[in-house]
């Protein structure tokens, strides 16, 4: 596994990294607590060092595990988690409920981390995460509740999630984040400039989620592909499946024979980016995990192959 360092933060991590938003049991269909404790072990084995978690991820299920598998580790795993959303709201997607409420106050934030910190069974956490950006009324109030944590040894550094273009600019030019997580792959290019590049020249550490693009970039969806009750996918009309399915048509066309796999083409399109220190795809299974690993240590696609994917 091939290691990249966490911006400026002094932190290395695997550049493979794991999404456990899955594991949380509301949104991606069933996984037993036994099997996601021993999947988070496996990929531990195999070298993935960086999970990135919430504590709304089943109602703090995910933290809950990640504590059972890592407890005794320490530092030689490195957890990311996040908050604002009401704990037990996870679910509401595939059961058509109302956009949960955020909480962003400085009450809140002190009051969360104690939670985290507990299911997580650490005594501090890595990479403090806002799950979206704080309203423009408490943006300074949220941003100094983070600095209260680290100055209390409570967090190591803090970081923002999702947002538009705007809110990531404004939120490297304002505060002290460590850290970006943002969605970038094949099919949504959209972040790249100017927030990643800014992001890379202020040794801001970015991480690419919805690396497959929530499950498309594997290659096994189709335009009559069934989700579980408890998959938030089932909420996808067949006219956007069908009209992504077309994109990923293309995307494997330009891909050709110079990958192993659509996945782990898709992966390496995202790790060729100077800005990203990991991407963090979703695993369920073993064999999900050996893709991911064995992406790192793959040839990487071809400059003429990267720029046609850049422009599809």
């Amino acid at each position: 596994m091939q290691q990249r360092k966490f911006g400026k933060t002094g932190i290395t991590v695997s550049e493979i990294g794991m999404g456990t938003w899955e594991l949380g049991g509301r949104e991606w269909g069933d996984i037993s607590e036994e099997d996601a404790i021993k999947l988070l072990k496996y990929a531990y084995d195999k070298g993935v060092t960086f999970y990135d978690t919430a504590d709304q991820y089943g109602g703090g299920r995910a933290e809950r595990l990640l504590g059972e598998a890592f407890s005794t580790l320490g530092d030689s795993v490195t957890i990311a988690t996040k908050l604002g959303y009401e704990l037990d709201s996870d679910g509401w997607i595939s059961q058509g409920g109302k956009v949960p409420s955020y909480n962003a106050s400085r009450e809140y934030i002190h009051q969360a981390v104690e939670g985290s910190l507990s299911r997580l069974k650490r005594d501090v956490i890595d990479v403090y995460q806002f799950h979206a950006p704080p309203p423009d009324d408490i943006w300074d109030e949220a941003f100094g509740a983070m600095e209260e944590l680290k100055q209390e040894g409570k967090i190591r550094f803090y970081g923002l999630c999702l947002g538009n273009a705007a809110q990531a600019l404004k939120a490297i030019s304002e505060t002290g984040i460590s850290s970006l997580m943002l969605t970038y792959n094949i099919l949504n290019q959209g972040m790249a400039s100017p927030v990643m590049e800014t992001a890379a020249e202020n040794g801001i550490a970015v991480v690419g989620r919805q690396p497959l693009s929530s499950g498309l970039l594997t290659g096994h969806i189709n335009a009559d592909t069934q989700f579980a009750e408890n998959d938030y996918r089932k909420t996808w009309s067949r006219e956007k499946i069908v009209s992504d399915l077309e994109r990923v048509e293309k995307t494997r066309s330009v891909v050709g024979d110079n990958a192993e796999s659509l996945p782990q083409a898709a992966l390496k399109f995202i790790l060729a980016h100077p800005a990203i220190c990991c991407v963090i795809p979703g695993m369920m299974s073993p064999e999900q995990v050996d893709d991911g690993v064995a992406t790192s240590v793959a040839e990487s696609l071809p400059e003429t192959v990267l720029n046609k994917l850049r422009n599809l």
